[in-house]
């Protein structure tokens, strides 16, 4: 019996796996692009068999839901302009039809995955899009003896996909724990129609990627350094590896380590790591800070997480004015701290006998950003009145590249501007144009860049086209993505934001505005979750600059958590003037663990 361990939201990846984090490698799968058996270039375009892959097949007498077939010729209908190699597998899309394959490797113990599959449908066939919409399921699983236990699966619907481009879809498997079921089992995956008979999907290109979670080095995180004389007093005024601030310059009292006491003694902290751990001075200015080796890397985000409780003797104080603990990143500017984002933690309810992780997060480092490139510094800050203690252990500091949800059309490269033709058309495929001019549409379309030795040529333009944007308020390009605003996740909208070299937006007072927006709907409601306004003065007519608006992490009890992302773009200003628009991008960093997933018995 199948059993459905965790349903992950939806992750959904165009392109290539292009953020793949450091410490990654890809599991072999056999067959993953479907080239055997090699169909006959002479024959017919279709072989009901798909090597190195167990075959489910609901027709049982003559397997015509699984097999490959050969993409058809380039301009040829039904060609598939993306394809891995030259052949794909087709499968039917009534529920009971599946592509099993049980892999050499195993589940690592502290490892994540990523399954990511390139899938389409059939030109002549298609799966249901209408309701009850045709489904697709992407599965990890183990074998509990001969039963195939599911761990992840991730669900993906006919809506919206092309017979002519495949698109990726991913399932993420969370860091495997020791004492999970299917750690050290061999690895399954599965792909697996539920839906009506008579549609097929196309198949492709089907990719595992194993991670290590990357860790920074931070000396001494736990605090081991320097030893304690277990023959002496317990606790030494010294922290290798930190650079201690101490309010007490003399004698040095607020800094330093000390041993966790015997277990089952008064004061044991029964979740420490290691044997020793900090202490900290409750007073403001009392504080230990460390220059980490490795630098603040642009496009990934970082996590510091640190173990806290308090004194059981001489705790901070837990009444107001609270005692506050401050969790800083930061970098040198020169000689001078410069802190990028902090976690204040507040002593009300915190333990003698328990530490708990508290975390910062820092957003993707832009290019733009002063900290890109800089060495990443590490702080730990007491934030209140003298008298009490923090205890404090476990540093630990993740670097990760966040993951990019699919927007359809993204760099606006269609419907395709003729070259021979007028250099726009008054189109954009897969937004919805909001155009004031309701009659002819002339302020919402695609535009092509012109060559590189015009006077208007846009240097760095993603592809071959971009948008414009008429900037009277009222019009806009909205799109509602495949994915869902994912508890404990967060986002950053990033568009490439120019101007018109002949009609620009109006830098002057009343400057013209363009508008960021995430949104969700609610029925037929438009609702704005968060915006970031860009005003036209400083913008180039010949190059594009990144601007981007961030969402922090999704919680549960948000209106819009499982909501369906939605995109805006959005003029606000006089008639007149033209923004050029390109490369959008949404990126979604994961949850920790224990928030990515759903456990369903």
């Amino acid at each position: 019996m199948l059993t459905r361990v965790i349903c992950l939201s939806a992750l959904v990846i165009m392109g290539s796996w292009a953020v793949t984090p450091a410490k990654s490698a890809s599991i072999a799968i056999d067959n993953a692009s479907f080239e055997g058996p090699v169909v006959d270039p002479n024959g017919f375009s279709a072989l009901p068999f798909v090597d190195g892959w167990t075959e489910i097949d609901a027709d049982t007498e003559t397997s015509t839901n699984t097999g490959v077939f050969a993409n058809p010729a380039p301009e040829s209908p039904g060609r598939l302009v993306n394809a891995e190699g030259n052949q794909l597998a087709f499968l039917g899309s009534q529920t009971a039809n599946a592509l099993e394959q049980d892999l050499m490797n195993t589940y690592r113990a502290g490892c994540d995955y990523r399954l990511t599959v390139a899938v389409g449908i059939s030109g002549l066939f298609p799966p249901a899009a209408a309701e009850p919409v045709d489904t697709l399921e992407l599965v990890l699983y183990y074998r509990d003896v001969n039963n195939a236990e599911e761990i992840a699966y991730q669900t993906v619907d006919a809506t919206g996909l092309s017979s002519t481009e495949l698109t990726d879809f991913s399932l993420y498997l969370p860091a495997v724990q020791s004492g999970d079921a299917w750690a050290g089992m061999t690895i399954g995956v599965a792909l697996r129609a539920a839906g009506m008979p008579g549609g097929f999907w196309d198949i492709d290109n089907v990719r595992l990627i194993e991670s290590v979670p990357v860790s920074i080095s931070i000396e001494n995180a736990s605090f081991e350094a320097p030893i304690v004389d277990p023959n002496g007093f317990s606790a030494l005024p010294f922290v290798d590896g930190w650079m201690e601030i101490d309010a007490d310059t003399e004698t040095s009292t607020n800094t330093g380590v000390f041993a966790n006491p015997a277990v089952d003694s008064p004061g044991w902290l029964v979740n420490a790591d290691g044997s020793q751990l900090a202490f900290l001075g409750s007073q403001a200015g009392n504080a230990l800070e460390q220059d980490l080796a490795d630098t603040y890397k642009v496009g990934y985000d970082y996590r510091l997480t640190v173990a806290v409780g308090v004194s059981g003797l001489f705790p901070p104080l837990m009444v107001e004015p609270v005692d506050t603990l401050e969790l800083v990143l930061y970098y040198r500017d020169v000689n001078d701290v410069v802190d990028i984002t902090h976690q204040t933690v507040d002593a009300t309810g915190l333990s003698s006998t328990e530490l708990i992780d508290f975390s910062l997060y820092l957003p993707a480092v832009q290019s733009g950003d002063a900290w890109a490139g800089m060495a990443i510094g590490v702080a730990l800050r007491a934030a209140g009145m003298p008298g009490g203690f923090w205890d404090i252990d476990h540093v630990r500091l993740t670097e990760a590249l966040p993951v990019s949800i699919t927007i359809e059309n993204a760099s606006f490269e269609a419907p395709v501007v003729d070259p021979n033709g007028f250099p726009a058309v008054p189109f954009v495929d897969q937004w919805i144009e909001i155009d004031v001019d309701t009659l002819a549409s002339t302020n919402t379309g695609v535009f092509a860049n012109t060559s590189a030795e015009s006077w208007d040529h846009k240097n760095n333009a993603d592809g071959q086209q971009l948008a414009f944007l008429g900037s009277e308020q009222g019009n806009a390009l909205e799109q509602d993505l495949t994915a869902t605003y994912g508890v404990g996740c967060d986002y950053r909208l990033t568009v490439a934001v120019g101007i018109s070299s002949r009609y620009a937006p109006s830098p002057e007072v009343p400057v013209d505005i363009l508008e960021l927006v995430l949104f969700y709907r609610d029925g037929t409601d438009v609702v704005d979750i968060v915006s970031r306004t860009v005003d036209a003065t400083g913008l180039s007519a010949a190059r594009s600059t990144d601007v981007s608006l961030y969402l922090p992490t999704v919680q549960s009890g948000d209106a819009w958590a499982d909501m369906t992302i939605s995109v805006a773009l959005r003029a606000i200003g006089m008639p007149g003037g033209f923004w050029a628009l390109d490369h959008v991008r949404l990126a979604q960093s994961l949850p920790e663990p224990d928030l990515a997933l759903t456990v369903t018995q």
